[in-house]
């Protein structure tokens, strides 16, 4: 069994492995739409985090990591995802690995992976960049800031894609930057944190 991470998963899987792919899905959208209350966020001041969604452009993709999970923990992680991704649906789909200098491979994995429906209780739904920034930015929860979540996510996708971009993610850190600096804030500091 393969699981997909898009978001935390990247850093934190949370789960022995016995291999970690980077690649792509198809058919979908990565976007800072989902609500966090807890692990990010505080009850009526959620922070945002993100999420994939079924996109209407067949041709449109998200970057992220495959996990190949041990038989014998399969159904283990398989609870601790669904637990861990409550209100998302988990759906089978064909994941593209790509080699290091971000080319396909003729292989495909067939793997799970969880999508968010629009109709969750903690769904925010689009906004503009300034805004999203401006709410990661100000958000924190159990797990830490929610603008830590950020980072950790922008540079594990650096990591793993060096040759790949997702202008919605770099859009939101254009507006971070942009927040960072009116504070005063040295988010290049911060950076250096996680590294």
């Amino acid at each position: 069994m393969y699981v997909f991470g898009y978001g935390s998963l990247m850093w934190n899987p949370g789960f022995q492995y016995e291999e970690k792919v980077c690649g792509y899905v198809k058919g979908f959208k990565r976007r800072f739409w989902q609500g966090s209350e807890r692990f990010r966020g505080q009850p009526g001041k959620p922070g945002r985090v993100v999420s994939v969604f079924k996109s209407d452009e067949p041709n449109s993709f998200v970057h992220g990591v495959a996990f190949k999970i041990p038989k014998a923990d399969e159904e283990l992680v398989k609870q601790r995802l669904v637990e861990r991704e409550r209100g998302y649906d988990a759906i089978e789909t064909v994941f593209y690995p790509i080699d290091d200098s971000g080319c396909v491979k003729e292989d495909r994995i067939v793997l799970e992976i969880f999508v968010s429906n629009e109709s969750g209780s903690l769904y925010l739904g689009a906004a503009s960049e300034r805004d999203i920034a401006w709410q990661i930015y100000h958000s924190k929860g159990i797990n830490g800031s929610n603008l830590d979540y950020f980072l950790r996510l922008t540079h594990s996708y650096r990591q793993c894609f060096p040759s790949h971009s997702d202008l919605h993610l770099e859009q939101i850190e254009q507006e971070v930057c942009k927040i960072a600096a009116e504070k005063g804030d040295s988010l290049e500091q911060l950076i250096g944190q996680i590294q």
